[in-house]
């Protein structure tokens, strides 16, 4: 399984925010309230995703179908 590229580059602003503090402590916070969820692309693909990301992409398309 793979990472999204939108995960990665969600991940990547999380190190840079929160890293560089004693024991890491706010990167391991952070870290620890990461919510993914599998996503299955229309090529097959299971990917890991941010939930909060999957859910607002879901609803937009909803809203959108209306």
């Amino acid at each position: 399984m793979k990472l999204h590229s939108t995960l990665v580059e969600k991940l990547l602003t999380l190190f840079e925010v929160n890293s560089g503090w004693p024991e890491q402590r706010k990167l391991r916070e952070a870290l620890n309230k990461l919510d993914l969820s599998t996503y299955i692309q229309q090529t097959g693909n299971e990917v890991l995703v941010d939930t909060k990301d999957l859910v607002k992409h879901r609803k937009d398309i909803q809203e959108g179908n209306k």
